[in-house]
């Protein structure tokens, strides 16, 4: 029997500052995008105001008001491919910094690429373009959160879409 491969986008909406800037001018909804490989429970990889960072989202589901993933069955290719991306992050991952600039430039709809910058929903994209996963509408440095989501939804590739994943998870130390 073939080993099935999974790839997850996880899409919060968080309750800070950023999350609240990006609510108010991406037509509401989703203010965070992650992604997730199968073998890694509860790990994500993102890119946060304080750079590229590995995520456990449950671990704060008390500041985590919505939560939306889309599992994708994807390749061993495909799976490795965005293996490989992440650990190149890692390997550098303190030289990798948030892009607010990028932000902005985003919510003007303005295509950007900045050296060793990144915001999560840009990170999300490339990477699942990269790896041929899918294929965006627009230039990665455009798509917030709920743009993604949008394009996801009618992706051949989606397995399962999993609503409020971590509305109920209580973490226990």
């Amino acid at each position: 029997m073939e080993k099935k491969y999974t790839i997850s986008i996880l899409l919060t909406k968080y309750g800070d500052i950023i999350s609240r800037i990006i609510y108010y001018f991406t037509g509401r909804g989703y203010t965070h995008a992650a992604i997730g490989i199968d073998d890694e429970e509860d790990t994500y990889y993102s890119f946060t105001i304080k750079g590229f960072r590995k995520e456990h989202p449950k671990r704060h589901s008390d500041i985590i008001k919505d939560s939306i993933c889309y599992e994708l069955d994807v390749t061993q290719e495909e799976h490795e491919n965005v293996i490989s991306q992440i650990n190149e992050f890692q390997k550098e991952r303190f030289s990798w910094k948030y892009d607010s600039l990028g932000l902005i430039l985003c919510i003007l709809h303005i295509p950007h690429k900045r050296k060793k910058r990144y915001i999560c929903t840009q990170f999300v994209a490339e990477l699942l373009q990269n790896a041929k996963i899918m294929k965006l509408s627009k230039n990665p440095s455009l798509y917030f959160p709920n743009r993604l989501g949008q394009e996801l939804k009618n992706l051949l590739k989606v397995r399962k879409v999993v609503h409020n994943p971590i509305e109920s998870y209580s973490y226990k130390k």
